[in-house]
């Protein structure tokens, strides 16, 4: 006869290990590599910060060199004078990034001007050039002057390629970082030498055996009974379901929202327009450096009705069609802005045309008004410019399409010359 031992089984389960009230749920080795990713990402941060500061900094002299040339070429029409050389001096020292300049002028002779005098150009003979030094560019900006009787005029310049005063928040910043995570790494070997306390546990004893009670056995009657209530229970019981809260509370439906909550929860997909200037300005200074032309457009809608479903069209295909969604941006009133990389001007013009057309033939609601969407731009055109004035350019070329329903389109074309010339006059307007 087998014996059933499920009644002794209890007595069996041992009580349970004690608990400390501290411990250190974090391995030591988990720490010291978290540490170590955080020291390498410090590094790295910092050297990068430190390339694009270099980048930078080459960007900010090319434009100081090419100004200094157009200030050349303008005061040296009047001869080498003393006059001439004092104003290209105090344009150098006004610069921040220019230490040392050679002028060569053919029979005219050789001038140079130096930030410090002495550290930068050397003569040998009545031939300057400049001393190679750490921190000093080593291939100097070259640029021919455009004097009237004069020829083979060429100015040259170095530039500092370091700010030591950037690199010093640097250093100072990544110090900062790895100190902390010292601090923390420290701190949590030290934490690992400390005992934990322990508290005694709490022992629940097993009851003691014994024999199991008898189970009442239910009359067909009892069964009868019970079975129809619990069936009912189960299938058809539902709890009540409570009011709404706006019912329970007496509180009216919200108003359906204005016509600014609705431009601003279609624009939520692109930039916002605060954004524009500081993204246009960093994508200006990468152009420059790489040398790529690059466009800024605007595109805005005049009809007034139904811009809740004209508005979110035009961002649709926006950003199907030029698929650049962090250089996408909104532009009050009911308007969008765009930059546009690496592509010249007659390629946006292009581009604009393509999606223009793909809209209207697309959408009726476009194309009963073709005078409903236009669309401005400018673009870099290899000049040093800065976001103010292309954006100005682009808002100027937009108020041109908007006068002329025949012309939704209109581009600035800049003439590089020119456009230099200009900003020569205003740097050596007198003030």
């Amino acid at each position: 006869m087998w014996q059933n031992h499920a009644s002794t089984a209890s007595a069996a389960i041992p009580s349970p290990k004690p608990k400390s009230g501290i411990q250190f749920a974090i391995h030591p080795h988990i720490i010291a590599w978290v540490c170590i990713g955080i020291y390498t990402a410090a590094v790295g941060f910092s050297g990068f910060r430190l390339y694009t500061g270099m980048r930078d900094r080459r960007t900010l002299a090319e434009k100081e060199f090419f100004n200094l040339a157009d200030v050349s070429a303008t005061e040296g029409s009047a001869g080498f004078t003393e006059a001439f050389k004092e104003n290209i001096l105090k344009a150098l020292n006004a610069s921040k990034t220019l230490q040392g300049v050679i002028l060569s002028a053919g029979r005219a002779g050789n001038y140079s001007f130096e930030r410090f005098k002495g550290e930068t150009v050397s003569w040998t003979g009545d031939v300057p050039h400049f001393k190679p030094q750490f921190g000093i560019s080593k291939k100097p900006f070259i640029e021919a002057l455009q004097i009237p009787a004069m020829r083979n005029v060429y100015i040259s310049a170095v530039y500092s390629t370091i700010d030591y005063g950037r690199i010093i928040t640097i250093l100072k910043h990544t110090l900062f970082v790895i100190t902390a995570v010292f601090g923390i790494a420290c701190l949590s070997f030290i934490l690992q030498f400390f005992p934990a306390r322990s508290y005694p546990p709490a022992v629940k004893t097993a009851p003691k055996p014994g024999p199991a009670p008898a189970k009442k056995e239910s009359s067909p009657r009892d069964k009868h009974r019970s079975e129809p209530v619990q069936e009912k229970q189960d299938a058809s019981f539902t709890p009540p379901k409570e009011p709404e809260p706006a019912l329970r509370s007496g509180a009216s439906v919200a108003p359906p929202p204005s016509e600014e909550e609705v431009q601003d929860l279609f624009s939520k997909r692109i930039g916002e327009e605060s954004a524009i200037r500081d993204r246009l300005s960093s994508e200006l200074h990468h152009c420059a450096f790489f040398e790529q032309d690059m466009v800024f457009l605007i595109m805005t809608l005049k009809a007034k009705d139904q811009m809740d479903i004209l508005y979110p069209l035009v961002i649709d295909e926006v950003i199907r069609f030029f698929i650049l969604p962090d250089l996408i941006f909104e532009k009050a009133p009911w308007g969008i802005a765009l930059i546009l990389p690496d592509i010249t001007l007659d390629q946006g013009l292009a581009k604009s045309g393509e999606f223009h057309r793909q809209v209207l033939s697309k959408y009726p609601e476009f194309s009963r008004n073709q005078g409903n969407l236009y669309i401005g731009m400018s673009s870099r055109a290899g000049r040093f410019i800065n976001a103010d004035r292309l954006m100005l350019e682009a808002g100027q070329a937009l108020e041109k399409a908007r006068e002329d329903a025949s012309a939704p389109i209109v581009a600035f074309r800049s003439d590089p010359e020119k456009y230099r010339a200009f900003m020569a006059s205003q740097n050596t307007k007198p003030s």
